[in-house]
Order: structure tokens, then sequence, then C-alpha cells
């Protein structure tokens, strides 16, 4: 029989739970109220323990292999797909559990969450908006199982997604973050996410010949997976950060020892939408994280950096070196192509063009950030050092 859905909001369970802990677990038609009294103080909360009720009793429930954790935002279709895919996996379904955190919805996504059944067992949170990192803290810290498995609400994962993770983390003698990709689909409407998938495409492709190895800077959440145990040592995500988190508990989970494998075989497919506001201000953020990734690190911010601008193509370093001398060269720039990539001539525009267009946008958005971050001068250096 599919499980029931409990939703209820974070807070709510922080305030009816005060002497268990933000790691508490309850499913079913269980309460946190009634679970709460059920409990009194004696449980230890080092891990999850989900209860179910059978008769008049609270029972502990069987421990799941994964759970997988998906922060959704006013996408409730999207979501859909992504749910309705989970239900064929090739995965016993009772090894899994999800968790959707919607973080501060206004389509409904949550009163939709509590009229559906599923085949595996689903808790349905629900936050004020607090962005990505906060929900998939949430989603996290309320997980009973040993892996976790972060999956975007526009990855609709193929039916071997889940069972290839799980292969990579069992046959692996040592701790893993295992990568999985989100595959392009067919077209894309908008040109500076088709450009972000053909980057991603040209990474997964490397990563699979062996030309490079994966690092933290590949801890993409929208398909990747790692042991519960490690996140809290690392101490979850930075909700801080609204871009970039997912590179920065990366790089923490790399200082714990953590390794880095990709699965070409755990596919996920793509339905990626965002406006080009959205895709200015990550560009930019990432910029800025840059630094703050890399300074008091051996090399520093400045050496990381410089091994980053050698490696641009020379007439896009040239291109930048002029623009970035100025104060009002890099706006001018950006209003013109954003210009350019809303118009309908960018709309119909050969796709080397709004690649071009889109390359050169993210890279002046990038390099602006990190001159501003770090300062002219130290910035001057960069560039001096490829000359």
């Amino acid at each position: 029989m599919p499980e029931a859905v409990l939703v209820a909001s974070t807070e709510a369970v922080a305030t009816a739970l005060p002497t268990l802990g933000p790691a508490s677990h309850f499913q079913g038609l269980v309460s946190t109220h009634e679970a709460s009294n059920h409990l009194g103080t004696d449980v230890s909360f080092k891990s999850s323990i989900p209860l179910r009720r059978q008769g008049g009793n609270l029972i502990p429930m069987p421990p799941r292999t994964v759970s997988v954790v998906i922060p959704t935002f006013n996408r409730r279709e999207r979501l859909g797909k992504v749910l309705a895919s989970l239900t064929k996996q090739t995965v016993a379904l009772d090894a899994m559990e999800v968790i959707v955190v919607d973080d501060g919805s206004l389509d409904g996504t949550s009163e939709w969450l509590a009229t559906q059944a599923w085949p595996f067992r689903l808790l349905a949170l629900r936050q004020e908006n607090a962005g990505p990192a906060a929900a998939r803290n949430a989603g996290i810290r309320r997980a009973s199982s040993e892996f976790i498995l972060f999956l975007d609400d526009d990855v609709v994962p193929e039916p071997e997604l889940v069972a290839e993770h799980l292969r990579s983390h069992e046959q692996s003698t040592t701790s893993l973050v295992v990568l999985g990709p989100m595959l392009s689909l067919p077209h894309y409407v908008q040109p500076w996410v088709a450009w972000e998938q053909v980057q991603l495409e040209k990474q997964y492709r490397a990563m699979e010949c062996g030309d490079f190895a994966p690092t933290f800077r590949q801890f993409w959440t929208g398909n990747a997976s790692v042991r519960r145990e490690h996140l809290i040592q690392a101490n979850l995500f930075d909700v801080t950060l609204k871009r970039g988190e997912d590179v920065d508990l990366g790089l923490r989970l790399a200082n714990l020892g953590v390794g880095y494998q990709f699965n070409p075989r755990a596919r996920g497919l793509h339905h990626a939408e965002r406006s080009l506001a959205s895709f200015c201000k990550a560009h930019a953020s990432y910029g800025e994280m840059e630094v703050a990734l890399f300074e008091g690190r051996p090399g520093g911010a400045e050496g990381v950096l410089s091994g980053n601008w050698q490696r641009l193509h020379p007439m896009q370093r040239k291109f930048l070196e002029v623009l970035l001398s100025t104060s009002s060269g890099p706006a001018a720039v950006q209003g013109v192509l954003e210009l350019f990539l809303r118009s309908k001539v960018g709309a119909i525009a050969p796709a080397s063009v709004s690649r071009a267009a889109c390359s050169m946008l993210a890279n002046l958005l990038f390099w602006d950030a990190n001159r501003r971050t770090l300062g002219s001068a130290r910035f001057s250096r960069i560039m001096q050092a490829s000359s």
C-alpha cells in the first residue's frame, strides 16, 4: 500500500519537538505533537528514527538505504514529473524514501502533495522561503537513510538512476560523492540555458573519457549522492550562500577525505528553465564565491584565478582585459549582450552566435565580480600573470 504523506512546517516541527533535536523524523499518520508526547526525552537522535502507528502504538519502520532529497520552489508540474519517474526506479521502492522540501512555494505545491499517494515513503516539508541550501539542510536533518541522494525539481530521473548511485557506493572501498549527469533535452527555448547545458555536457564527456577526474568543483547537487554522516560532519550547506553553496560544501567534504566519482549511467533529464536575470546573477555570484573559496588556501585566490585566466581563449582574454580596465565598460557590454539575447534577432540567431554571446556574458560577469571582490590592484596582478 502507498504510504501516507505527512506535510509539516519545519518551524512547527522544531517547536513541537524541543527536546528531540533537528534530526527527528516522523512518518505515516503520526502527528509531531503525538510523537513528542509518546517519546519524551529519552530518545537519541544521532540518526533519525522513522515511526508509524500500528494499533495504539508507535513502532519503528524498516530502515531505508537512500533518502532522495528534493528542494522545490514554484515548480509543481515539473516536480510531479520527477516524482512520477521515481516510481519507475529499478531499485526496490521500499529501500528508499523521498523528502520534498517546499521552500515557500506559492503555486499550491504543498497542498498538491498532501493529496497524493506514492509507492514509496514520501515526507513533505514546508518552510518559509530561505533558499536551496536551507531546504536541503532540512531534508538532510529529517532523513532516515545511510545515503542522501540530491535531485533538483527539474531533473527527471531515468529508471536506473537511484540503483546506479547505490551501486557506485557499494563497489567503492572509500567514501565517495557520486555524481550523475543532468542530460540535455533535444531543445531549449532559452539560449543561455542551452549554453549552460553545452558546458555541462563538455565536462561530462571529459570525465567519462578520463580527461580529468571530478573534484568538489563538480559537486552539482541536481544529481549527486553522499553518505549522510559525511554531510553532518561537514556541517551541511552554508545557508548564507544563495549560489555556489554546493561547491562550497563540496570543498569541505573533500577536506574530510571524501572522494568524487562520476557515474555516467546515473542519468537524469534536465528540464531546465531560468530567466536571463537569474543567469546573470548566478555567474556574478560564482565570481564572488571563487574568491571566498580560495582565500587563505595554498596559492590563494590570486593563484587559482591566475590559472583560470590563462586558460581563457587568447582573443576572449584580450577582450576582457580591455573591458575590465574601464569602470563603465562591463556594464555597457552586459547591457548590449542581454538586449541581444532577449531580442527576436537573438532568438533566431544561429546557435554558434547565441552561444558566443552567452559565453562572453558569463565570463564578463564572473571576472568583473572577481575584480570587484579582489580590488583593482590584486586583479591587475592576475591579468599581468598571462602577459
